[in-house]
Order: structure tokens, then sequence, then C-alpha cells
């Protein structure tokens, strides 16, 4: 049975789940990052989409209606008065050399880029990413350098994403293994209140394929952009019912008289 056929069985086969406690090692870990693959395709899609379009929208609006700033010494500095913004792509674009906003102010469900007075924060489909201007050490930047930059991010933009979406489905791969091995324990506890035979590293396994329908449900439920209360709560709540399920499969421990 391949990948995909234990990823079928595992959305509805707690039996077929707790025969899998015998297979190789090398078989679940390939699973398990399959599992991150598919947990970070929306986030990949989006920020495909959003990095695609926002560096030329951002550009457009450096160049015509941000006046012009400087960059120095971690601080935004200009003759502006009090904060603007413009809409553009549907993208927000905010420019406060004043300190007046500050990052919690901001919409974390609008695409945003904003230049605050201290940091440079980039919002897309609610995940925000804040920078400080200390990053340029003491380089002093103009608008005329941003734009610079930002050309030079265009011209490799697709390699910059490849390797930015690489970092994240390693880091992604990082934490559901991470996950595994916590519930792996709450297996192990399982199988010994319900008196199953059940050891450490075959309940690494059944673990992995327990975590299948909650992250097909975030998955797609990512793609429709739809917000899940809680979400993280739901998510261990249905990998352990789903996990309990599959041990009280595994046969009784045989009684030594």
């Amino acid at each position: 049975m391949n990948v995909f056929q234990q990823l079928y069985k595992s959305i509805y086969s707690p039996k077929d789940i707790a025969k899998f406690r015998f297979q190789g090692i090398g078989k679940t870990i390939r699973f398990i990052f399959l599992l991150a693959l598919i947990s970070i395709i929306p986030t990949a899609l989006h920020f495909v989409a959003f990095t695609g379009n926002a560096l030329d929208t951002l550009k457009g609006s450096v160049d015509k209606e941000l006046p012009p700033f400087t960059i120095k010494d971690g601080s935004l500095s200009s003759e502006q008065s009090k904060p603007m913004t413009s809409e553009k792509d549907n993208m927000t674009i905010i420019f406060d050399d004043t300190g007046e906003i500050k990052e919690e102010d901001l919409d974390k469900q609008e695409n945003t880029i904003a230049f605050l007075k201290q940091d440079f924060v980039v919002i897309n489909q609610g995940h925000v990413q804040s920078s400080s201007y200390s990053l340029f050490g003491d380089t002093a930047l103009s608008k005329e350098g941003l734009l610079d930059l930002i050309d030079s991010l265009i011209a490799l933009k697709w390699i910059l994403i490849p390797v930015a979406l690489f970092i994240l489905y390693l880091f992604t791969s990082g934490m559901t293994f991470l996950k595994i091995t916590i519930f792996a324990l709450i297996g192990v506890t399982f199988a010994n209140v319900l008196k199953r035979n059940l050891q450490y590293r075959q309940s690494f396994r059944i673990t992995a394929y327990s975590a299948t329908v909650s992250t097909l449900f975030f998955t797609l439920m990512e793609l429709l952009q739809t917000k899940i209360p809680v979400a993280p709560i739901l998510d261990w709540f249905v990998i352990t019912i789903i996990l309990y399920l599959v041990v009280k499969e595994i046969p009784q421990r045989k009684i030594r008289h």
C-alpha cells in the first residue's frame, strides 16, 4: 500500500490505521512529510499570489504616492505631517512616520504593507510579518534606494519565492514531527488504560496517520479562507479522538496465568 492509499484509508478507517503500526518507520516518515506538504498548500498559494502582485503594487505606490523619505538609525522620517493610506489592487499601503499608527492597530484580515515609524509590516491572509528598520544598521535608505531594492527583489522573486517556500516546508515538517511525537505519548497512555499492547514506536506510527483527517480539514478550510475559532484546540481534539478509536482496534494484551 503506497502513501496515497494510506492517506485515503486514514480518512475513514481506524482499523487500517491500527495495522500500520507494524510497518517500517521510513514509510511513516515519508507520510509525515506528505502531511506537511499538504498543510502548506493554502499558504503557498496565497504567498505566491500575494508576492507576485505585492512587489509591483508596492513599487508603483512608493514611486508615485509616497513622499520622499529616509530610513536611518532604525527610524522612518519624512516631511509628511500625518499618516497616509492608499488602496490599490486589493492592497492597503500605509505610510506613517509620526508614530501614530502601531502594528496592533492594523487590520490583520486585510492585505497590507505598512511603513511605520520603527517597523515595516506585511499582512497577508491574516499572517503578520514585522521587520525592524534597525536591520539596515547604520546604512541610510532613501526612497530611491528602496525603489532600487524593490527592482532587485522583482528580478529575483522566482528564486526567492521557492527558497522561502522550502524554508516554510522544513519548518512545518519539524512542527508536524514534534506534534506527532507528543501525541504518540497520549497513544501509549490510551493503550495502558485500554490494556492494549502498544509500544511507543508503534504509537508514533499510528499517530501520524491519526492526524490525517485534521490536516485535510484545516487545509480545506484555509483554501476556502474560512476561519475556525479555537482551531488548535479543535485540531488536538480531532487527533485525540481518532487516536483513541485506533488504539481500541488493537487487540488486548494476553493475560498470562
